[in-house]
């Protein structure tokens, strides 16, 4: 039987997960930010085309737009985090527990993991698009200053205004597809890889809840995430930041197509690298505080 929740334990929950969320996005974003300019890097050019490893992307973004732009969309960020993470990894224990055959949380199934992880990534991603295109649009920004152009957008609420009068509403869910797909495979994958292996290793070492068990799990969950995930958001970043007046691509399929195309199979895991050097950190950080927040406030854990 699926164990049931409070209204406390809800609220408990939700807030443990977007308060872990944040704090761990603030402490990665100059690694998500250097993802998304190599995975803006030689656009529609072709797979010859000479490119920026991560730590040369990182050296020039110092040097020509100075150490804040690794900051960049950090408000957008931490209202994406706040309303993403919070629903998706909130609601992942509530949904794995409702479709478990066992209704225990340690024993149940992979296949409910994954698709508990994929459900409530899917949703949770469609919400939240809205903040997703603020932020990349603020990230790819600094490439127009770099080269003597003027950025699009002054900050947050100037690009919610501007997006919003020059484009229209339907303009924040750019993209969404490639996102809501990139959620749920991530998460479906990503979430369910953490709980899976946290039980092994607790299993292994014999250690309920421990640290160590969350740390080693939270690794096997970064791999698994970025791995499987890095196409997905290269596609999400390509949608979500083309100009309204020229657009590049008509759909996430015929942009998975330009790119094999002009520029080869593995610039669809352009930036995976800074994917998993952001992914390793975070899943570890937000895990971490998670769990432990989550455990102060209700008495449970994922």
């Amino acid at each position: 039987m699926a164990e049931t929740y409070t209204s406390w334990e809800l609220a408990g929950r939700f807030a443990s997960t977007s308060a872990s969320c944040c704090i761990a996005d603030g402490l990665c974003l100059p690694l998500d930010f250097v993802k998304t300019r190599m995975q803006l890097q030689n656009e529609m050019l072709s797979s010859s085309a000479p490119r920026l490893g991560v730590v040369g992307m990182g050296s020039q973004i110092l040097r020509t737009e100075g150490v804040l732009a690794f900051y960049s969309g950090f408000a957008a960020a931490m209202l994406r985090q706040a309303t993403y993470g919070g629903l998706c990894f909130g609601s992942y224990p509530l949904i794995r527990d409702a479709i478990s055959p066992t209704g225990d949380p340690k024993s149940t199934p992979l296949w409910a993991r994954i698709a508990a992880g994929g459900s409530a990534g899917a949703v949770a991603s469609a919400f939240a698009n809205p903040t997703d295109v603020v932020k990349v649009r603020l990230q790819a920004d600094g490439r127009l200053a770099a080269m003597g152009e003027q950025p699009r957008y002054r900050g947050t609420i100037d690009a919610i205004r501007r997006i919003t009068r020059e484009e229209g509403a339907r303009a924040f869910y750019k993209g969404v597809g490639p996102n809501v797909q990139r959620a749920t495979v991530v998460n479906g994958i990503g979430i369910a890889s953490y709980d899976q292996s946290k039980q092994t290793v607790v299993a292994m070492i014999g250690e309920d809840e421990s640290l160590l068990a969350r740390f080693l799990a939270a690794l096997v969950g970064g791999i698994a995430t970025a791995l499987v995930g890095c196409p997905f958001d290269v596609l999400k970043t390509r949608m979500m930041n083309q100009p309204v007046d020229r657009p590049l691509y008509t759909s996430a399929g015929q942009c998975a197509l330009v790119i094999v195309r002009i520029e080869g199979p593995l610039a669809l895991w352009k930036g995976l690298l800074p994917v998993y050097c952001r992914q390793a950190p975070f899943n570890v950080l937000n895990y971490l505080i998670m769990e432990q927040l989550t455990l102060a406030l209700i008495g449970k854990s994922m």
